[in-house]
Order: C-alpha cells, then sequence, then structure tokens
C-alpha cells in the first residue's frame, strides 16, 4: 500500500535548455511538454486520495521553468480551489536559466522550496553542463541564483550530480559548495539516455565510494561546517535513531513513498522510469491514486524488493541502504533483481562513516553533534 505521505515527481516537461552530458531522459520522449488540463489533473487525483496526509509535489523536467508561469499559476490556483484534508508543500528543481528576479520572486510568494543544479567548481562543472543556445556558463548562472535565494531569506540547496568530471576531486568540490554556502544532495549518474551511449561521462562503483569517501572527510574535517549533504546527514542520523525525512535512494519500500508523473499523465515508481513502458502503472486518467497498490506492478516491485533485501542482510549495513535505488540496479546494473549496482561504492562509504563516527563519539561527539545541529 501507498504511504500517507508521498513525494510526487511531476514531469511538466522534458524539453531543456541545457544540453547536459549525463541526461538521463531517453530521446524518444525528449518533446513532450504537460498541458494544463493535465496538470490539473495531477493535483486534483492527489489532493481527493481519501488515504493520503501529505503530498510534496515536485515539478521537475527536463527544464520545469521552459513550461511557464501561467502553468505554474494554474496548479497553485487548483490546489487552492480543492477542498481537501491533504497537506500540500511545492518544489521545483531548475537550472536556473529562467529564474529571473520576476519567477524568483512569484515562487517565494507561493513558498515554493527552490532546488538547483550545480556540480562543484566552475571548470568540472561547465565542461558537462552546457547551454544549448548560449555561451553561458551553467556554474555562473546556477551560483547567481544561490546568491539570489540567500538574499531573499532562503537557504540554497542544489543537486550534484557525481560524473567523470568530478569524481576525482571530492575537497574542491566540497570547498566549492563551502565557499557559496550551498547545501548538497548526491546523485550517481546513470546510464540512462545520453549517458547510456556517452560511456565517457560514467564512473565505476570503486570511484564512487572513493568520492564519497574523500567528499565526506572534507565535511568531517570542518568543526562547524556551514553547509548540509544528504546522505550524509540522513545516514549519521540513521546511526543515531533520530528522525529523518526519507532518501529514495536509501528508503525501505521507496516505491510507497515516491511517484513520478510524465507529462501526459502516465505513473510511474519515480521520476527516473518515465520512457521505460513496462514500469508504467497506468494513467490517471483511469487509475486512481489509491489503486496503484493494487497493479501488478506494484506487486512486483514489493516481491523484487523482499528478494533484494533478504539478500542484503548479510551485510552490516543492509539497514542504511536496503539494496539501494533499483533504477541503478536496472540502467547501470542491467538487472532489476539486483541491488544497487553502486552497493561497493556504499560499503566503501559506510564503512569509512562506521569509523569516523565511533571514534568521535567515543571522544564526546562534538564533530557528530555539530552536524545534527
Amino acid at each position: 500500500m501507498l504511504a500517507q505521505d508521498l513525494t510526487v515527481i511531476v514531469k511538466v516537461t522534458n524539453a531543456c535548455d541545457f544540453r547536459c552530458g549525463y541526461c538521463f531522459i531517453e530521446p524518444t520522449i525528449s518533446h513532450k511538454s504537460m498541458s494544463v488540463e493535465t496538470g490539473r489533473l495531477v493535483v486534483r487525483s492527489f489532493l481527493s486520495a481519501p488515504r493520503l496526509r501529505s503530498v510534496l509535489f515536485v515539478w521537475h523536467g527536463g527544464e520545469p521553468l521552459l513550461r511557464g508561469r501561467r502553468f505554474l499559476e494554474a496548479m497553485f490556483a487548483e490546489q487552492r480551489a480543492r477542498p481537501t484534508t491533504v497537506c500540500v508543500r511545492n518544489a521545483i528543481q531548475t537550472n536556473a536559466t529562467r529564474l529571473d528576479a520576476t519567477m524568483l520572486a512569484f515562487l517565494l510568494d507561493e513558498d515554493v522550496e527552490i532546488g538547483l543544479s550545480l556540480d562543484g567548481p566552475r571548470a568540472a562543472n561547465d565542461s558537462v553542463r552546457r547551454s544549448r543556445a548560449t555561451p553561458r556558463s551553467a556554474y555562473e548562472t546556477s551560483l547567481r541564483a544561490a546568491c539570489r535565494l540567500a538574499e531573499s531569506g532562503r537557504r540554497p540547496g542544489a543537486i550534484v550530480v557525481v560524473s567523470r568530471a568530478n569524481v576525482a576531486i571530492p575537497s574542491d568540490v566540497y570547498a566549492a559548495f563551502r565557499v557559496a554556502g550551498i547545501d548538497i544532495k548526491l546523485n550517481p549518474v546513470t546510464r540512462a539516455g545520453v549517458a547510456a551511449v556517452d560511456p565517457a561521462v560514467g564512473i565505476s562503483a570503486a570511484e564512487y565510494g572513493e568520492f564519497l569517501a574523500g567528499l565526506f572527510d572534507a565535511w568531517w574535517a570542518d568543526a562547524e561546517p556551514p553547509i548540509s549533504i544528504d546522505p550524509f546527514r540522513q545516514h549519521l542520523c540513521r546511526l543515531l535513531d533520530e528522525p529523518v525525512a526519507h532518501n529514495c535512494v536509501f528508503t525501505l519500500h521507496c516505491q510507497r513513498h515516491f511517484l513520478g508523473i510524465s507529462p501526459d499523465g502516465d505513473i510511474f515508481p519515480c521520476g527516473m522510469f518515465q520512457g521505460e513502458p513496462s514500469f508504467r502503472y497506468g494513467n490517471l486518467r483511469s487509475l486512481t491514486i489509491d489503486d496503484i497498490s493494487a497493479t501488478p506492478l506494484f506487486a512486483e516491485l514489493e516481491a523484487r524488493e523482499r528478494r533484494v533485501v533478504e539478500g542484503c542482510e548479510p551485510c552490516a549495513f543492509h539497514d542504511l541502504c536496503y539494496g539501494g535505488c533499483m533504477f541503478h540496479a536496472l540502467k547501470d546494473g542491467g538487472v532489476l533483481d539486483e541491488k544497487d549496482w553502486y552497493c561497493e561504492a556504499y560499503r566503501h562509504y559506510f564503512t569509512h562513516v562506521a569509523q569516523e563516527v565511533r571514534a568521535d563519539l567515543k571522544s564526546g561527539g562534538t564533530r557528530t553533534l555539530a552536524r545534527l545541529a
């Protein structure tokens, strides 16, 4: 059964004004955009779901701001117009090219959480994140947006895709975000879309493990780190049995907590599976939210998770990882029924973190507590 608190990644368009070397969107669906009618159906479907307690709509792409302000105004107006007991929050993940002063003020007035995209220092970032139409620097675009967010009283945060461009420089990545005061969420590159045909951007599990350990060390060396890093903070909380929000990669029953909606209203286990027809639950025009958990696909994913988690039980860290991400298993490893292709990376990272935290707790726990504050 789906959780009462859902995160819904809504793909409002697959179009983008960047051509990132690791883009995971399949070329066959890159032209699709969501109509206002379908967007309103998305809102109505979740706000009328009887069992649902809360929903976080993550307006996503491609580049979601290419869909325009009028589309977003219609979505927020629809939310306000629906009588509902569901608690609603909104977030948007953007490359910031369309995040001018007017758009920023609009999103802040609507209390939208704004996530940016930035991979580290300028040279590393701009080597893989490139504008289609202009010579503008992706690094400068995101950095200016982060500054405007901070000036508006919002704490800026960015998704960092770890690829060939930055995997060898974890200390430089930390320094860039530390100076800029931008929180980090890490995503390793996945072999889908463009990245599936360009192996030059890919990394090995061993390389990602070394990156995670190196980035953690740079963060850990800071007496009072000014930024938060996900999943580092999440795993510290989990190690100490502190409450923490779900991270999709390391969540037991992720298929119960996350959904993805394509531009035409198709429903998937998460936003990554768009373009994979065999992972389509159905369409919002014919399938209610409460009916998703009764589909054969949902049952298959539940059974798949049980098999993977049981296989991971001998691992000392299985309850921090739960087999990792099934999309990485499918696209990077080629076998859905296996654990995350980056398993070796996580084991290396967990071992390293456990040693550091254990040593710190023995000496008073000052570093650990500073990162949980």
